[in-house]
């Protein structure tokens, strides 16, 4: 019996030495092992850090793993149950607790003791259920907690999860890895410092650079063993003027506000050096808008993805004190080429018709072709400059020049200057000064004017005196429609100069003596309120400003020129006209082209 028991003991120990192959014997192909790892580090100091890592064993690296796991943890069936595989994560977990990984050191990891059997079936692969011989690949996943100080470090990326996490099973089981490694990380930064130095042979980074911080990716594959550790770092700085992505953004951020911003503020001034009745016709320049697009979206290409040239050398980092350059030199290229781009189209813009005042021209009735010069008795041609002297003789103006006096009466011709006009309602020939405005003259027998002043429309009248405003002002009361006056001139003066009737004028002065003076500091309170309920209570209404240059004065051009904008937009509001008279001659050049810009149309006797 003795016997037959020793015989059936060696038997088995025979079959168990000759179907069990010795880790170094293994063939199951070469050695591999992956750490995926996801983690967060935020703070500044101390910087807190967690994450999850998935250890992959396959080929070889497997089969010597598995047998290291049978030899400490099996219970002597050959094979691996929920419980046998629990106490080597647990042992694994353990060993894991005080290791540095990515600058953090590790405080605590996933309790597998405590965790359910699904959860452990759920979250490895290889070990349950496992025979000893069995051929699949080995992994496992772990979570992970820790701190680190907020000091300036070097943190090993290659080398770094070598000795963590291969060691750590090393001191578990016995197993030494020794073969390719692949490591793929994922490091999102919630803080101030930043990674930088990158000093890689066979990895291979990327980043998206953000203002709350970085998110890395992070891989390598190559050989690696105890006796041949793998180089590659990255060095960690709390804070670094060479690469800091809060100081970067906020260049970031007012460098392409102002290349955004910058072809609206070059179109307003290029819409603005259009007369007014062109501006509807401005338009802003595509590529100008295309350009600051374009760099504002370089710009944060470059600040989004520092790695962005690695394509070139593995180590290449843009680091974003390269931005306080480039963003500037964004800023002024952008401003240049609008500038040219709108001055190049400032060529072309219309230049405003200027009314230019002349001596009417008569307009004969029906077979006046007869009428001879009684100087050069040649015909008067229809449309042709005549003149009619005070005693009646008629004349061709150019005859009137070279003769001086009149050779009937002895009046000095060149002096006096007397138009005929034929009337544009009546048809009647009717005498005028010649130096009346257009707008002013008025038909002697029927009362027609011979120009219409046109609701709706605004008039620049630039001459040393303001008669022909007045004048122009006094035809429209006449016509019937609404008119009011604002002058720095005495009320009483103007009446009598100008021979004002019942127009109402409002007087800019400091006294307050009189319910008709304005204060004339006070252009956006008394007179704009004045004109604003005069508007508003008529219908087709004029309104005369005089005395611009002393209001200029006393409140600045920016005040006048809002103050005149303001009033043109109410008379287009209510149909209604304006009427302002300056003496350009008063005015700096480009005041006076600011002033004459705003209107539709400009009466220049200067």
């Amino acid at each position: 019996m003795r016997l037959q028991s020793a015989i059936l003991t060696a038997l088995i120990v025979v079959a168990f030495l000759v179907t069990v192959p010795v880790a170094s014997s293994q063939s199951a192909g070469e050695a591999e092992m992956k750490v995926s790892a996801q983690m967060s580090v935020s703070g500044i100091d101390p910087l807190e850090g967690k994450g999850s890592v998935k250890l992959t064993y396959a080929g070889a690296a497997a089969a010597g793993l598995r047998l290291k796991v049978f030899e400490k943890f099996d219970n002597g069936n050959q094979y691996l149950d929920v419980n046998e595989t629990r106490n080597f994560l647990t042992a694994v977990c353990d060993g894991l607790i005080g290791k540095s990984f990515w600058g953090i050191t590790i405080k605590s990891t996933t309790n597998f003791s405590r965790m359910s059997n699904t959860y452990i079936v759920d979250h490895t692969n290889g070990l349950v259920p496992s025979a000893w011989n069995s051929e699949e690949p080995i992994w496992f996943t772990t979570s992970f907690e820790g701190s680190g100080q907020g000091s300036s470090k070097e943190i090993q990326t290659v080398q770094g999860a070598y000795d963590t996490f291969t060691n750590t099973v090393d001191a578990v089981v016995g197993y030494e890895f020794n073969g390719t490694i692949s490591v793929e990380n994922r490091v999102s930064t919630y803080m101030v410092g930043s990674l930088t130095s990158p000093n890689l042979n066979g990895g291979k980074i990327q980043a998206i650079r953000t203002p709350w911080g970085e998110i890395l990716w992070y891989s390598y594959e190559g050989h690696i063993g105890s006796s041949e550790p793998v180089d590659e770092t990255l060095a960690f700085e709390p804070f670094s003027a060479m690469e800091n992505q809060q100081i970067a953004f906020v260049v970031l951020f007012i460098g392409c506000l102002m290349i955004l911003r910058m072809p609206g503020q070059r179109f307003d001034k290029f819409e603005k050096l259009h007369p007014r009745k062109f501006r509807k016709y401005a338009k802003p320049l595509i590529p100008v808008r295309l350009s600051a697009y374009v760099l504002a979206a370089v710009l944060v290409v470059l600040y989004l993805f520092p790695f962005i040239f690695s394509f070139v050398s593995r180590d290449a980092l843009l680091y974003s004190a390269y931005l306080y350059i480039l963003v500037p030199v964004a800023v002024i290229a952008e401003s240049i080429f609008s500038r040219i781009m709108y001055d190049k189209a400032a060529v072309d813009i219309p230049e405003e018709g200027t009314v230019e005042i002349k001596q009417a021209l008569i307009e004969p009735a029906e077979g006046e072709g007869e009428i001879l010069c009684k100087i050069c008795y040649r015909p008067i041609e229809k449309g042709l400059d005549m003149l009619q002297c005070v005693c009646g003789l008629i004349m061709h103006t150019e005859c009137a020049e070279k003769e001086v006096n009149c050779p009937s009466c002895g009046q000095p011709l060149v002096q006096l200057r007397t138009r005929s006009i034929q009337c544009k309602s009546c048809g009647e020939t009717f005498l005028y000064s010649g130096e009346e405005d257009v707008y002013s003259i008025q038909c002697t027998k029927c009362g027609a004017f011979q120009e219409e002043i046109k609701a709706g429309k605004n008039y620049l009248v630039a001459d040393a005196e303001p008669r022909n405003a007045f004048m122009m002002i006094h035809a429209m009361a006449l016509s019937g429609r609404p008119t009011l006056c604002l002058t720095t001139a005495f009320p009483g003066k103007i009446r009598s100069d100008y021979e004002m009737g019942d127009i109402t004028i409002k007087w800019f002065s400091d006294s307050s003596t009189d319910i008709d003076n304005l204060n004339p500091r006070a252009l956006d309170g008394d007179a704009m309120e004045s004109v604003s309920t005069f508007l508003m209570t008529t219908k087709a209404a004029g309104v005369l400003v005089d005395g611009i240059d002393v209001l200029i004065e006393m409140n600045g051009f920016d005040k006048v020129l809002s103050f005149v904008k303001r009033l043109n937009d109410l008379a287009a509001i209510h149909g209604s006209t304006i009427l302002l008279s300056v003496n350009k001659h008063a005015l700096q050049t480009e005041q006076y082209k600011a002033l004459s810009d705003e209107f539709d149309e400009i009466h220049d006797y200067q």
